[in-house]
């Protein structure tokens, strides 16, 4: 699908580099290069704030929250999965932390 080795080698030292500085620091969660990060990433895609999350799940979770729901509450998703993992994290993300009662439709694509 997507070469990532050959990316990596392309870009390895400055990668490399800058990972250490993190290591260094030990400043791992909303320290100067996750700041550094958020700031690019928000000028990038022309908004005030971003939310960095530690995967997609908890980016999914957030993305949830946003909406309001409660526990109990009743939806619907049709679901257009191009790939059949997107499935079984996005779908969790409803059940286990909302308790909400899912009809789902998927539609898939490949």
């Amino acid at each position: 699908m997507v070469d990532l080795q050959g990316q990596y080698q392309k870009l390895r030292e400055e990668i490399n580099t800058e990972i250490q500085k993190v290591l260094d620091t030990a400043a791992f969660i909303n320290g100067p290069k996750v700041r550094e990060f958020t700031g690019h990433l928000a000028d990038y895609c022309g908004v005030k704030h971003v939310i960095p999350c530690g995967n997609g799940t908890d980016a999914l979770q957030i993305a949830l929250m946003s909406f309001g729901l409660q526990s109990g509450d009743k939806i619907s998703l049709v679901l257009l999965l191009i790939l059949s993992l997107s499935f079984r994290f996005f779908v969790p993300c409803f059940a286990f932390v909302y308790k909400l009662e899912l009809y789902v439709k998927v539609l898939k694509l490949l």
